[in-house]
């Protein structure tokens, strides 16, 4: 099977999505998100996201939520996960 085909992305999408690790760490993201439009600090298509301040996904509590743009968070993640790597490489 090549690697173009429909049938091998969606084999793959399946493969990394499907799995429960994955499927639950989503369902946390989307509780959190729920958890602040219900208390309307967040709509559908408003461009901002729900940051953890912590890094934890699994802690859902209001003092670990925050509300911020979505360029904002990209940019926090990518400076963690270069600290994160370049730790990594410190040990080695």
């Amino acid at each position: 099977m090549s690697k173009n085909t429909k049938a091998y992305n969606k084999k793959n999408y399946y493969k990394f999505w499907g799995n429960p690790k994955a499927i639950k760490a989503r369902s946390l993201r989307v509780l959190a998100r729920r958890k602040l439009a219900k208390k309307w600090l967040v709509s559908k298509w408003d461009w901002k996201e729900v940051d953890h301040k912590n890094w934890t996904k699994a802690w859902n509590w209001d003092w670990n939520l925050r509300v911020i743009s979505r360029l904002k968070n990209r940019q926090l993640w990518q400076k963690k996960w270069v600290k994160s790597r370049l730790k990594n490489r410190l040990k080695k």
